[in-house]
Parts: structure tokens; C-alpha cells; sequence
């Protein structure tokens, strides 16, 4: 998708203001924050498992979890993921909360079929550093 149309489907079908989402041009993809991810899992009704840790050792946590939305004919879609913070990842003092915002984030991204065009704010800072660890191996 071009990031003008992103951006107007984004904005038209979620009634997202335009402060919810930027194109980051490093990447040269869409980030979206976490309101307007919460927004979306509202407005489609995404329920999601209470995450389960697969990882809770001081300095790195992992929770997987799945997500669930219906269309308007019934029919079920379910997604599983991982969010995860690590001290290279997360420079915050709340690492659950944002292994959990990742989580949910990719969880909706995923159910609505845009994850890979547009990542969670709260995932930005790691691709930032794989875009950086990319630019040094040149």
C-alpha cells in the first residue's frame, strides 16, 4: 500500500486522528501509536488471551498471547505473537507494561492484516536499531 492511502484508510475507517500515526522515513514505514492501536482493537472488538510468560528473568521478558476478532457474518480470526522487552530494546522502568503494549499492538496489527506496513510506536526503537545494525555492516 502507498503511505497516502495507509494513511486515509487508517484515518477514514478508525476515525484516527492524524497525531495517531506518522510514515517513518528511514524505514520507510508506518508507525501508529498505541492509543490508535487501542482504538482499532475497540472498534473491531479484538479480544485478547491473558498473556502467558514464556520469559521472566531480570533484563528480559516474553509473553505470548493470541488475539480474536469476528467479522459481521460470524466468521473467526485468531493470531498468536510474542511481545517482548529486553535492556536493549526497553530503556523504561516498567518492562511489563510494555512487553504487554507490544503484544496487544501486533496482536491487532496482525488481525488487521497490516502488520509488516505498519508497526506500534512501541516497537519503533527496535527496528530503528536493526535499520542502524544494517547501515554499519555496509
Amino acid at each position: 500500500m502507498k503511505e497516502q492511502a495507509i494513511e486515509k484508510i487508517l484515518a477514514e475507517k478508525y476515525n484516527l486522528k492524524k497525531d495517531c500515526f506518522w510514515f517513518h522515513e528511514q524505514s520507510q514505514k508506518w508507525i501508529i501509536t498505541h492509543v490508535g492501536c487501542t482504538i482499532i482493537a475497540e472498534k473491531e472488538n479484538i479480544e485478547f488471551t491473558r498473556p502467558e510468560y514464556v520469559k521472566n528473568e531480570p533484563g528480559e521478558i516474553v509473553m505470548y498471547g493470541t488475539g480474536t476478532m469476528r467479522d459481521k457474518e460470524g466468521n473467526e480470526k485468531s493470531v498468536w505473537t510474542h511481545g517482548e522487552v529486553n535492556r536493549k530494546n526497553c530503556f523504561i522502568s516498567y518492562p511489563y507494561a510494555i512487553a504487554e503494549k507490544r503484544l496487544k499492538d501486533r496482536l491487532t496489527l496482525m488481525l488487521i492484516s497490516i502488520y509488516g506496513e505498519v508497526y506500534s510506536e512501541i516497537e519503533k526503537d527496535e527496528f530503528e536499531q536493526q535499520q542502524q545494525h544494517l547501515r554499519n555492516m555496509e
